[in-house]
């Protein structure tokens, strides 16, 4: 696990009413896929990346975010593949939950890493209520690792927002016991506006709904994509997914 004692520790003494939810980023890259801007598709420029530092990356977006507070950032050494690892919290409103998340930078040209990481994560090798994969599908491009499911890990559930995620991470995420909450249909942008919307939904309604968590990601990416409702949902696979 990528989890250092300093995070283990912070995470351990959180309440237990606190929802968990873990999410892996690995850096936009140019070699991989067109990012835009030279700096944009750095895969070791946290302050620049398209998926990090740009307006809507996810430690720069989140940490401006309304309700949203960053609780420690640890970086890494410059040649390590998770280069920063960020938790923020959110703070609920009437009737929600307290939610914290743990953001994993993985540099882009260790997206394997990263793959590896997340869907050891998915088969029950993390402690968080959702685990998170946001970032370019790397599925697309390569066969999917060896990973297995562990036995006796309780199942987790997962988003995928990644181009296409149901039909590249879908099969091998049920091959492992994760369930599947949201993931995607189309070609898409996988920003932090929906983390934002996602764990405004976890907080409401929980990790499992995956209704509600699916209109949640509709809305935000209708609104920030500037399309409509009906285009932003023909994005995100159609719950239940199971």
């Amino acid at each position: 696990m990528v989890l250092t004692l300093g995070l283990l520790g912070l995470l351990a003494a959180t309440p237990v009413h606190t929802i968990e939810i873990e999410v892996f980023v690995p850096l936009c890259d140019n070699s991989l896929i067109a990012c835009g801007r030279a700096a944009a598709g750095e895969p070791r420029s946290l302050e620049a990346n398209l998926y990090w530092g740009a307006a809507y990356g996810a430690e720069r977006f989140l940490s401006r975010a309304p309700g949203f507070r960053v609780r420690s950032r640890q970086d890494a050494a410059p040649d390590a593949a998770v280069l920063r690892e960020l938790v923020l919290e959110r703070t609920p409103t009437q009737g929600e939950r307290t939610v914290r998340l743990l953001l994993h930078a993985y540099a882009g040209d260790r997206i394997d890493t990263a793959l590896e990481d997340f869907l050891s994560a998915a088969a029950g090798g993390s402690s968080a209520d959702l685990v998170v994969w946001a970032g370019h599908d790397r599925l697309m491009d390569r066969a999917p690792p060896e990973t297995r499911a562990i036995p006796g890990a309780a199942s987790r559930p997962v988003v995928v927002l990644a181009c296409m995620s149901e039909q590249f991470f879908g099969p091998v995420l049920r091959s492992l016991g994760a369930r599947p909450v949201a993931l995607t249909r189309t070609l898409m942008a996988p920003e932090a506006y929906l983390l934002e919307a996602l764990a405004a939904a976890v907080a409401r309604h929980g990790p499992m709904e995956a209704g509600a968590i699916r209109s949640a990601l509709v809305d935000a990416y209708a609104r920030y994509q500037r399309i409509t409702p009906r285009a932003a949902s023909s994005v995100f696979s159609k719950a239940p997914l199971d």
